[in-house]
Parts: C-alpha cells; structure tokens; sequence
C-alpha cells in the first residue's frame, strides 16, 4: 500500500513540476525578451476561415491568435507545406532555423453572420 500511495503522489509532483516549468518558460520569454512585430492582421470574415503567413525567417517567434469564435489550432509548416507542429492554444512560442510558415485555423461562432478574427507574430529579441 505504501508503494502505491508514493506512487501516485510522485506523479501529481511530476504534474505541478511540469506546471510550473511550463509558466517559468512563459514569464520568462515575456520579461527576457522584446516583441517585435513582424505580422499583425485583425479582418471581419464569415463562415470557417485560415490565416496563412507568408515565409518568415529563421528565429525566435511568439505567435498570438484570437477569435470571437474559436482558435482550433495553430499549425507550423516549412517551406514546402509540411506540418512542423501544431498547437491548439491560442498562443505559441516557437523557435526555428530554418523559414517556416504559420497557418491559424478559425471556426465560426454559431448563428453568426460574421465575425472578427486576428492573428499576430512577434520576433522575439533580447532586451
């Protein structure tokens, strides 16, 4: 019995440790770092729309999207179209040495006609 409960409480310690790394990253690049903005588009469009960007260049990047209906994923893609990652938050640091594209995928809200959507990617640049 005592192997288990060391178990189980081992795992939610590794939960809360993995938390709060992911938090620190966060504050981190946010007080570390300047963003500048490399694309930053705000439209009113209908039905279920994506945002592609245009090939950016190698770098730290923070990518925010937001929705008045939902943000599904963000998807990182190279040169030639291929799914790099992906991340269904609305907001994603991401780093790369190669050019890579970024897609937002955006569904509608129910019984709307039309709605707004935006997207902005920030270089990240040591203070």
């Amino acid at each position: 019995m005592g192997l288990i409960k060391k178990l189980i409480v081992g795992f939610f310690l590794l939960v809360v440790l993995g938390m709060v790394a992911v938090f620190g990253v966060q504050y981190y690049y946010d007080t570390a770092y300047e963003k500048v903005p490399v694309e930053v588009k705000t439209e009113t469009v209908s039905g279920d729309v994506f945002y592609l960007s245009h090939v950016i260049e190698p770098g730290k990047y923070y990518i925010n999207a937001s929705s008045e209906g939902t943000v599904e994923k963000i998807t990182i893609l190279d040169e030639n179209g291929d799914v790099l990652t992906e991340s269904e938050t609305g907001s994603l640091i991401y780093g790369s040495s190669k050019p890579f594209q970024v897609r937002v995928d955006y569904k509608a809200p129910l019984n709307v006609d039309s709605y707004k959507v935006s997207v902005g990617i920030y270089r990240l640049e040591k203070k």
